[in-house]
């Protein structure tokens, strides 16, 4: 394998992030962060934060409560006002001159405005920490002795600067839409992708829901968010499932079964087996038959079954029939569980 073209090119991509880095935030300063963390036992929800439980699961976490079957939320519609029907800048207009206007827009009820002032924030938000973390990825990298790694070594170093290439290449193509901007100015990102959820945005709902502690800057300066959170979560997640989303589905099998620690929602859920199996049940359903991702799908059920008495299955197979009949027959299937759990992956990464 020839090592020098690759480790050249490493070089490239330290340069290169660390000018981006530089030119587009240069005057950024690093907002604070941090992780709070809860316990099951700590949550508190109100009625309106409760979500259609599966399965007929005994086991309820508490503070939860139980939506009845066939029962529909909706997510929040946005509030008629006159800027909702102006047309928004043209895409690609740099957010650092949008942010003001999209932002007042979205506070109005405009559901266009609030949903391309989350996908704007978040897309710089990746920018932002690509141009921060890459030069130190691609410095790891360069001090490596590719004579002292194995070929299944190299070949996984090869993968990685294709992944750092393509994070590169997306940071160049985002840089005029995100130029000039700092950390203070996507700071309100967390609010802002709540408020796009809360008017329809389905991918801000899987992002805000999948919240990752790590992907939340500036969250002890704002211990609010948390509490926001916990009223939010499931009703937002429950009005997801009733569009056919997917991605929501993978969130709270994962959530229940009580994966991810530093995701919020397993500590607003608890762990429910009964759940966990309810909704792994459903993505089963979307998913190519004998697929790795069918195959990691009934392991778990497997697992979780043991955990089960046969009524509690027999409930939760019915549940998830119904649901999805009833939602998702007509959604796109998944292309796998790994996708269904990058709830914040940008589509251009």
């Amino acid at each position: 394998m020839q090592r020098k073209p690759v480790l050249i090119a490493l070089v490239a991509v330290a340069a290169l992030a660390a000018a981006l880095a530089s030119v587009y935030f240069g005057s950024a300063t690093e907002a604070p962060g941090g992780a709070v963390a809860t316990t099951p036992q700590g949550k508190s929800t109100s009625t309106a934060s409760s979500t259609q439980k599966p399965g007929g699961a005994n086991a309820t976490p508490a503070g939860q409560t139980t939506a009845r079957p066939g029962t529909k939320r909706t997510l929040t519609s946005a509030v008629s006002n006159p800027s909702a029907t102006a047309s928004l800048p043209p895409p690609g207009t740099p957010l650092k001159q949008t942010l003001a206007e999209l932002k007042a827009r979205a506070d109005a009820g405009d559901a266009t405005a609030a949903s391309r002032l989350f996908h704007d924030m978040q897309t710089c938000a990746e920018v932002q920490h690509i141009n921060q973390t890459m030069p130190t990825a691609a410095g790891r990298m360069l001090n490596q002795n590719p004579s002292q790694m194995s070929p299944a070594a190299l070949q996984g170093n090869d993968r990685m600067l294709g992944m750092m290439q393509k994070n590169l290449d997306f940071a160049q193509d985002n840089a005029a839409l995100c130029a000039d901007l700092t950390t203070g100015d996507l700071a309100s990102l967390v609010p802002a992708t709540l408020q796009a959820a809360q008017l329809g945005d389905p991918q801000a709902a899987d992002c805000y829901v999948g919240a990752n502690l790590n992907n939340w800057p500036g969250l002890l300066d704002n211990p609010n968010w948390i509490s926001d959170y916990k009223s939010n979560a499931l009703p937002l997640a429950n009005a997801a499932i009733q569009q056919g989303n997917w991605t929501m589905a993978g969130l709270l099998a994962a959530a229940y079964n009580g994966a991810g620690r530093s995701n919020m929602l397993t500590q607003v859920t608890g762990t429910d087996p009964a759940q966990a199996y309810s909704y792994l049940k459903l993505l089963s359903m979307g998913q190519q038959p004998s697929s790795n991702a069918t195959n990691r799908i009934n392991t778990g059920l497997t697992n979780l079954a043991g955990q089960l008495s046969p009524e509690q299955i027999q409930a939760a197979d019915t549940w998830a029939q119904g649901t999805y009949q009833q939602y998702f027959s007509n959604a796109p299937p998944p292309t796998g569980v790994n996708n269904t759990m990058r709830a914040c992956q940008n589509g251009g990464l």
